[in-house]
């Protein structure tokens, strides 16, 4: 069932290509009618000159006897007939008149007199004047000076124009009004046809709110232009919400499971003080876990901040000219002691200086997390190497490690908050120094991307434009 607003579209869609497809054969239609209308004109007035002309020149001959000989001769010829033919005086007054059969005596009335107000004044050429002979017809007339002072006047009766005109209007508006209905219809189909992904979105978008469907998609248009994208804009949207909020349950579901630890804790250590007598140095010693825990969890909320609003372009920076050389060396003196108890060896590739415009500290701290991170899951006696180069519009960081590595299929997810993958799962951690790494990174206008060392392990490359994006 079509949709009350695609409907009312459709339907304003088909009267405005109605009305624009009545307007488009009036116009033709007209044009049509007044080039015949014209024609037809041209042909009576010519047909009328010809007459008086003919007229002119025998009255010139033999004056009015010869007029009326040639007229008595010709009385039975239709055209001649037809032709209404009068002399006139020099004071206007009849002296010679010839009436159609058919015509009444209000038609001669009709027929201007030259020199009388208003009425055609007579000069040395033919001039025509079409008067109504009442609603539906006229007639054209010829008045022409003769050699004596006299006028001589030619009129015929319009009514073949009006017989050949007549049917054309009336089969303009048959047609017409036939034309326009289908017109009418025709738009509508057209624009419920072109509407139709507009429907569909309507209806995925009422399926995703009714039944929370986040798979539901539009189905996308065979063929292209502005709909299509429209639609393919829409499944886009479609597909990060649905990934957004997959992502916002799987944080929350994360996050309860990491804060249930540190607050079980915190509630077993508080329990325990609270049994244990009033021994000084055992409540010290509760009060300290309660705090470190208590860090924890606050360590883990700022973090959780920190990802979020650097999601959300609202991370605060202060950029200044950071040295690589020096972040990837003090960043390395602050894990060595780390490195040194599993006898990992940490080795820094950085042969010259690499300047890069950031913010120092949110740097260094994404730089600790992949540190951090490689040295977690590089087994003792493994290798650590941490490098930093440049090239001309951007520089690299990059962290690799001899562990184990990030599996292809894990390569995509282990950029969510909270995520763990079957290999971290025994180790204690946020599960955010990764997440929190992404998003400095674009915080920055860079990136960070994961593969595989030489000859095994995890390669992590952070790669920042050298001057901040305009």
């Amino acid at each position: 069932m079509i949709d009350r607003v695609p409907r009312s579209l459709a339907v304003r869609l088909g009267v405005l290509y109605a009305l624009v497809f009545a307007l488009v054969g009036a116009v033709v239609f007209g044009l049509l009618y007044w080039s015949l209308a014209n024609a037809l004109d041209r042909r009576e007035r010519a047909a009328v000159e010809s007459w008086a002309n003919e007229y002119a020149a025998l009255y010139q001959q033999g004056g009015p006897a010869a007029l009326r000989a040639s007229l008595a001769a010709a009385d039975t010829s239709p055209a001649v007939n037809s032709l209404f033919i009068r002399v006139l005086g020099t004071g206007g007054d009849t002296l010679f008149a010839r009436v159609p059969p058919d015509w009444i005596e209000t038609q001669v009335k009709n027929i201007p007199v030259p020199g009388a107000p208003n009425n055609l004044q007579v000069r040395q050429y033919v001039r025509f004047v079409r008067i109504p002979r009442d609603a539906q017809q006229d007639f054209t007339v010829a008045t022409r000076p003769l050699y004596d002072g006299r006028v001589l006047q030619v009129a015929r009766s319009t009514d073949n124009r009006t017989v050949l005109l007549a049917p054309l209007r009336k089969s303009f508006l048959t047609t017409g009004a036939i034309a326009l209905g289908l017109a009418a219809v025709t738009g509508m189909l057209l624009a419920w046809r072109v509407t139709r992904p507009l429907r569909q979105v309507n209806e995925t978008a009422r399926r995703i709110v009714a039944t929370g469907d986040l798979l539901a998609r539009v189905p996308e248009p065979s063929r292209g232009g502005e709909l299509a994208d429209l639609v393919r804009q829409f499944n886009t949207i479609l597909t990060k919400n649905a990934a957004l909020i997959t992502a916002q349950r799987e944080t929350l579901d994360n996050l309860a499971h990491d804060l249930r630890t540190p607050l079980t804790r915190l509630r077993g250590t508080a329990e325990l003080a609270l049994s244990n007598g009033g021994d000084p140095s055992a409540s010290r010693e509760a009060l300290a876990d309660c705090v470190e825990e208590s860090e924890r969890v606050l360590r883990l909320l700022e973090t959780l901040l920190d990802v979020s609003a650097a999601e959300t372009g609202t991370l605060p920076l202060k950029r200044t000219q950071v040295d690589l050389t020096h972040l990837v060396a003090d960043v390395a003196d602050l894990y060595r002691e780390v490195a040194e108890e599993k006898g990992i060896s940490v080795e820094i590739d950085c042969p010259t200086p690499v300047e890069v415009e950031a913010d120092s500290m949110r740097l260094g701290q994404a730089v600790a997390n992949l540190v951090d991170n490689a040295l977690k899951y590089t087994p003792d006696k493994g290798r650590v190497r941490i490098a930093a180069r440049s090239a001309e519009t951007y520089c690299e960081v990059e962290v690799s490690d001899s562990g184990p590595g990030v599996p292809v299929q894990e390569r995509s997810k282990i950029w969510r908050r909270l995520y763990r993958g079957d290999a971290s799962r025994s180790q204690r951690g946020l599960g955010l120094g990764l997440s929190l790494v992404k998003a400095v990174a674009e915080a920055h206008g860079g990136s960070v991307a994961v593969g595989d060392a030489d000859p095994s392990g995890a390669r992590f490359i952070l790669r920042l434009p050298r001057r901040a994006p305009a």
